[in-house]
This record gives structure tokens, sequence and C-alpha cells, in this order.
């Protein structure tokens, strides 16, 4: 952002003649309070005319139509020639900061500003309106809206405007964006919540709403009361450009109705709209206001949710997986009964897969056909809400899942050809040239290396369908934070579908998208947890967005996994541990290049034991206790060795410098092929292996989890190699923060090894203390007995080694003269036992 601000200086009438009031409008659009006051600035001074050095304005806070709070200002600048101004809002958070309002940068693909603008000149007229809108979920589509002008100071003329709020001042009102239709209505559907290609289920009793064009090539229709409208079931029918009628669900649906699976591709329906496919039935007007009571508890002060993502252990959840005991499809009944599950394996956050609608039932979700209609068969709205109550009351924070790299295969009601046949006017999707460009028509699309085509993040109004997405998640739901699907196929995988090319303006106006929409939800909630699945390795993800950078807190790190499990047919440049242990119980293993992955996870990342991806979707992969010896049959020692390093798995996972997730499942040795097609068949009964064969796996992980969320140490992204034995497989490092060290060794060998000696110069000093031990019996351990302390000589120990197990000590950190030593020894280590690789290390928070 590079504007500039001066002194407050309130711009009064221009004496230039051509004079124009401006009144600007800033609408927060959320219903919580996000700041306590704004203040204009703009490019004009005193007398209205183009300045280097900004004016400043105080702005008026108003309740807006959608009931949020906005902000207005009224300008007078010169209009005698034509000019283009640049303004911003600078806003005031609750703890008295200031904050740049304005995260939607200029549409220039070279230039970043954060800034408006607005055209000034002869013949524009005596009053210009400039608005901003920081997110449209309660703006756009089917929505509850105060009467016009009781609330909005500018159109009364100043003023603070009436307060109304009794329902019968209330209207509905429907806003859609078709830009190149000819007309719009909107129409009801009757009992069978589908209308056909020629009209068939349309409710012939209720007259459909013309709609009018209100400028941006939005339509509107508006009518009286809004409880009277709550339920019903409507689509857009839009006369297109060529003149053909389509019918089009809202892409700012908050429900669509129906639970099963039925498509009718356009044709007549005449069952129950319960069996319909919720992407392509109707959309359903709901009442979207908070009700207040709903939250009161939802908060317990003695359990508090974490709000930094290095303080999470992350559950990746799979909402329709659950349900063990039933073939359908599970649902958040099934997840609100799970949350005992998660809060005594002591974990303080969970990861949803994709909830917002999409195509069938049995469906991972990566393929959203409506951006803020929660999938109804799951449960619907009342229930995410439900859950995310239930889990904040145990401390466990809610990320979810969502998809803004491409829209649903079958997209044929909701975003294709929305109000044109012609692919160029394709208004959801990027489109490069005119369809005679191509061989084909098809060949102007992107492709990004996902299941569909490039959405057109050029567009303002594209991107802010996405933003009100995720300001819907925090405002509506309170979702904690959000991991963006495939980010990479957003900024930097855009090729020409014709032959391949790149499209270097895809990649740069995806940039600019996932740069908005950081700072938007930033905006709303400064501790909004925002995690990127990108695998580019490019170091702008995580760099903050007023910086430049992407504004992610974390990235995935799939690297990681790779070196740890390594069963997709990697090469050898991966270490791939569980893997290789499995199916050679005595050869070396590559515990030296996964001491690379291992310390560079301190690198703001998450790591995982496994994801959705891993679990025996990929090809070649599986769930890791086959993995762990080879996919034997699981019996005697065979199925021992499975769960022994399973639990070193764990320990590399969950003591890492990495933020930790785990799949489903993984705490108590899950056995099933987790794929993207037959969850629903394949159910795992997590209880069942809680309590029998998987009790000890769960008692370890908890343990584990237990000592990452209790230790400063472990929570920091400090980390130290120590130690690496490719031929013993052997891995030693240390963790440090607040005056605490962690000792963590990992053996991987099949035998025990007794006095294993370890030298490195910030071993030396105070003994450590043994704190856990994976080889112990309740976790299914064969230990014979406590853990000794070890007592340094110079810069070395010795310690007893588990086969396959894992061993961590603790001690205070040591002092260096007058402080604490705040890193890893700059003293070269003398190598005795272990030999120290050559990777980089990395301290700090």
């Amino acid at each position: 952002m590079t504007t500039e601000h001066g002194a407050d200086r309130h711009v009064g009438p221009s004496p230039a003649t051509g004079a124009v009031r401006v009144d600007v409008v800033y609408h927060t659009g959320v219903g919580r309070r996000i700041t306590n006051g704004a203040r204009l600035v703009g490019s004009w001074d005193e007398h209205g005319l183009q300045a280097g050095s900004w004016s400043s304005t105080p702005m008026e806070e108003f309740t807006a139509e959608d009931g949020c709070a906005a902000y207005w200002a009224t300008v007078t600048v010169d209009a005698s020639v034509s000019r283009t101004f640049d303004w911003g809002v600078w806003l005031t958070r609750p703890d008295g900061s200031q904050v740049w309002g304005i995260p939607a940068e200029v549409p220039d693909p070279g230039a970043t500003e954060q800034v408006r603008r607005f055209e000034v000149g002869p013949g524009c007229g005596p009053v210009v309106r400039a608005e901003f809108r920081l997110a449209a979920h309660r703006h756009n589509g089917a929505r509850r809206v105060l009467p016009i002008g009781s609330r909005d100071p500018v159109s009364t003329g100043g003023g603070s405007g009436t307060a109304v709020s009794s329902d019968a001042r209330e209207r509905i009102r429907f806003r859609v964006w078709a830009p190149h239709a000819l007309a719009v209505e909107v129409a009801f559907a009757g009992p069978g919540g589908y209308i056909a290609d020629d009209g068939h289920g349309e409710d012939e009793l209720i007259t459909r709403l013309p709609m009018r064009q209100v400028g941006g090539g939005w339509w509107e229709a508006a009518a009286p009361g809004f409880a009277d409208w709550v339920g019903r079931r409507y689509l857009y029918r839009v006369t297109r450009d060529d003149g053909s009628v389509a019918w089009r669900s809202d892409m700012y649906s908050a429900q669509q109705c129906g639970t099963g699976d039925v498509d009718p591709c356009g044709a007549h329906h005449d069952g129950p709209a319960e069996d319909l496919d919720g992407s392509v039935s109707c959309s359903v007007v709901v009442d979207t206001r908070d009700d207040e009571r709903f939250w009161t508890d939802e908060f317990d002060p003695a359990r508090p949710v974490p709000r930094r993502v290095e303080d999470l252990v992350i559950y990746e959840l799979h909402v329709g997986a659950l349900g063990f005991g039933h073939t359908g499809a599970g649902t958040f009944a099934d997840a609100l009964a799970f949350v005992d599950h998660l809060t005594d394996l002591g974990v303080n956050a969970v990861e949803l897969l994709p909830m917002f609608e999409f195509a069938g039932t049995r469906s991972w979700g990566y393929g959203s056909s409506h951006f803020l209609a929660v999938k109804q068969s799951a449960g619907g709205r009342a229930a995410l809400r439900r859950f995310v109550r239930a889990c904040h009351q145990r401390g466990v924070a809610v990320l979810m899942d969502v998809v803004y790299n491409h829209y649903t295969p079958n997209a044929q009601r909701s975003a294709w050809q929305y109000d044109s046949t012609a692919p160029s006017r394709n208004i959801y999707y990027w489109y490069e040239g005119a369809e005679d460009d191509h061989p084909h028509p098809d060949g102007g699309y992107l492709d990004n290396v996902s299941s569909g085509w490039a959405p057109r993040y050029s567009d303002e109004n594209v991107r802010a369908l996405f933003v009100a997405s995720a300001v819907a998640l925090l405002d509506e739901f309170h979702i904690d934070g959000l991991r963006v699907d495939q980010t990479t196929s957003i900024h930097a995988y855009n090729s020409l579908h014709a032959d391949g090319r790149p499209v270097a303006a895809a990649n740069i106006a995806g940039r600019k998208f996932l740069r908005e929409l950081c700072q938007t939800l930033r905006l709303v909630d400064p501790d909004v947890i925002l995690i990127a699945e990108d695998h580019s390795g490019w170091a702008e993800v995580t760099r903050p967005a007023e910086s430049g950078g992407l504004g992610f807190d974390a990235h995935w790190y799939v690297d990681f996994y790779h070196h740890l499990v390594g069963d997709k047919g990697e090469g050898p440049e991966y270490a791939k541990l569980l893997h290789t242990a499995g199916r050679d119980p005595a050869g070396p293993l590559a515990m030296s290049l996964f001491a690379k992955a291992f310390t560079a996870a301190a690198d703001r990342t998450v790591v995982y034991t496994e994801s959705h991806d891993e679990a025996g979707n990929s090809e070649h992969s599986a769930r890791n206790i086959l993995v762990a010896v080879d996919h034997a049959p699981l019996h005697g020692d065979t199925a021992w060795f499975a769960f022994a390093r399973l639990r070193c798995a764990a320990a590399l996972t969950l003591l890492s410098p990495g933020t930790p997730m785990f799949l489903m499942g993984d705490e108590v040795g899950a056995r099933r092929a987790y794929t993207h097609d037959g969850f629903a068949e394949a159910k795992e009964d997590l209880a069942g292996l809680r309590a029998g064969e998987g009790a000890e796996l769960f008692a370890c992980y908890r343990a584990l989890v237990t000592l990452r969320l209790g230790s400063p140490a472990l929570r920091s992204r400090a980390v130290e190699l120590v130690g690496a034995d490719d031929t013993a497989r052997v891995l030693a490092f240390r963790r440090w923060d607040r005056g605490e060290e962690i000792l963590v060794v990992v053996s991987l060998n099949n035998d025990p090894l007794p006095r294993f000696g370890l030298s490195h110069p910030s071993l030396a000093g105070r003994r450590w203390k043994p704190v856990l031990d994976t080889d112990a019996p309740r976790f299914g351990g064969r230990a014979g007995g406590s853990r000794r302390s070890l007592s340094p000589r110079g810069d070395s120990v010795r310690v007893d080694l588990p086969a396959a197990g894992a061993v961590v000590f603790r001690r205070r950190r040591r002092r260096r003269g007058a402080g604490l030593a705040d890193g890893p020894s700059d003293v070269p280590a003398r190598p005795r036992r272990l030999r120290l690789p050559g990777v980089r290390r990395r301290g700090g928070r």
C-alpha cells in the first residue's frame, strides 16, 4: 500500500466551477464489530484539486440496510475537467491501532496499490457516489434488508437516519450478477424443489419477480416483508444474450434444498425435494441473522481456544467418513458425537474437509457448487454452528478447507454459462482472447492442475464471491481459520488449455486475489489462522501481505510426508523412512536426508503423518499401519513393529518444528484405504479400534499431544539437529524456548541400542530428565523399566534406545554468562558416535 495521508483537512465547497459532491460510503458488511471508527483519505486538497499530499476526513458511522456497521463522508472536488481521484479508508481497531481498510488491489497487473478510484468531469452530474464493501455475504443473493433511506444518511441527505427494526418494515431483496443478460426474473419452485429446463416444476401460484438492472452487471428485485419468504425455493430465470433461457441457482445461496443424489439433468423431477442433489436443486431463502443467545456460552475460560498456528495440533476430519455402522455419508450429528473423542485425544484444532455444497453425498467436497451454502445432507447451517460451539466449549479451534481454485465440474445449474453461451463471456471462468483464436472454443479456458477450469480472478465480482464465502465462515459460523486448497493452482499453475502455455496474467491476478483474501480476513478477525495447501516452495506464500507476500500463516509441507512415509513411488531424493523400514528390517535408513526436511519444517509449515490424499487415494498409497510392514499380515511381531513404527512417526511429527496434523484414524491404527469415492463403504470403527488393538497407540498419541501443547519449546520453531546415523537408523534433535530444552531421540532400528552415544556441544550442561518413552508398556511397548536421566560428560551423553521407539528428555535452559542461550551452539561438533550432516540450523520463533 503506497498511499500517503496528511493532516486532517475537511474538504469544503470548491470555488471552482463544476464542483461535484462525492458521497463516499464504506461498508464493513459483517455482523461483528471490527472497527471503532473510520477516516477517509484521498488524493485531493482543500480546494478539491488533485494533490500528492492526501486530505483526511472523519467518517460518520451508521447502520446500513444489511444491518452492519458502515461509514460515510462527503467531500467536494473540482470537475471542471476530467479527473480520476484515488481514495481509501483508515480503520481504528478496538485496541486503538490503525489499519488500512482497502484490501483490494487496483486491476493493473503491474501495480499493487490498494486504493479505490472515482472519475469526475463535465457532465457527470452534481453528485457522485463512491462505495466499497469489505464483504458481500449479507448483501448479495436473497437477503433481509432494512428500508432504503432509513439507515443510510447519504440517501437521506445527512444525519444518522431513523432506526427501524420491526419485521413490518423489513424487505426481502434478491441480487444476482448477470452482466450479459437481456432479462432476469426470480422464479419459485413447487414441492419438488426443482424447475426443469422447460419450466416444469415452477410454482404457478407465486408470481415471478422481475429484476431490474442496477449497475455493474447486477440485477435486483425486492418485495415487502421477509419472514413470509423464508423457506421458499427459488431459481433465477435468465434470458441470456442470445435469447436462450437458463435456469440458474443463486451463487450467493445460503442454502440449497435436497439431501440426496438425484440430478434430473434439466428434465422433469416429480419426486420429493429431499431426493435431489443439493448442487443442482433450487436455492432456499433463509434467515442468516445471528441468534446471539446461541453463542452466549460458546467459550469456557478454563479451556481457551488457540489463536496461533504454532499452538495447534490439528486433527483432519472428514464429516462424511463418520457414522460407522451405516453406509451413508456421515453428518454433523456424527461429528458432534465425535467431539468427546477429540477432547479425550487432547488435540486443540480440527480441520474439516470442505463443507460447502458439492455434487452428490459421497464426495470429499473439493468442488464447491455454492460457496456460502453449507452441505444440506450433512445437516446444513444450524448443524455446523452446533459443532463449532461444541468444539469451542472444549477449547478446540475449528478450521475448514475452502476451494477457490475451481468450480464443481457439474456447474450447469450454478456457475456455468450463467448469462451467455459464448465461452469468452462465461463470466465466472477465465478465458483468453476470442473463440476464433483457438482450434476449439474450449482452448481459451485455463487449466491449473485441478479438476476444472480456472476462475476469472481478474474480475472483482468473482473475487468478491470467494471473499464473501470465507468471511461468512468467520462472521456467521465463528470458524477460527481456513485451509485454502491448492493455492499453487491459483498463483502459479495457470496455463492455456489449447496448448499449455503459461498465462502470466492469470497467475498475477491469482496472487492479487490471495492477498486480498488474507487481508480481508485479518480485517474481520486479526487472529484468524490461514493455511495454504501450497507446494511451490515460494517464500512469498507466508510473507505478510502488507509486505507483498500472500499473507498465509503456514503452508502444507508435503515433502515432510514423502520423507517420513514415502509410499507413493517417490525416488531416492526422498528418505521414505516408514516405507523403507517396512521393506528392509536391518538395512540403513536415510535419517540424514530426512533431517533436512525435518529442520526445514520450522519455516512456517504444517507437517503430517498422512492426509486425506495419501491414505489410500493416491496411487501406491495406503494407511500408514500397512506401509509400516509392507502390507504384511498384522499378527504377532509384525503387528508389534507396525504399531511401534507408527509411534515413531507420530513422535517425529508431533514434536517437529512444524505445526503437526494427522488424519482421522491415525491415532488408532486405521487401515482401510481412504478414497474419495469409497469412504462411505470403508468407514473405520474408530471407537472399536480405540477400545481394542488401537488403545495403546491412542494413549501414545494423547501423551505426545499433551507434551507438545504443554511445552513452550515444542511449540516454538526452534530446532537443532544433534545427530543422525543412517546405519543405526537414529535421529536426535533439540528444541528450546522459555527456559526449557527438549531432547528427542528416535530409533527405527529393529533392535534395542543400549548406551548409544551422542556428541554435540548443545548436549553439555545439566542433566536431561526423561519425560516420555514411546516404548513404555502403556503404549504397547516392551520397555523393562523406567528411563534413566542423561548425565552429560562434556558434550556427550549415552542413551538406552528401544527398538523402534522415541525417547524424550527435558531440562531447564542452561545459562551462558548473564542470559539464556538463545540458539544452537556455534562450536563445531566433534564427531564421535554420530556424524553430523550438513543441514541448516534454525532458531527463533
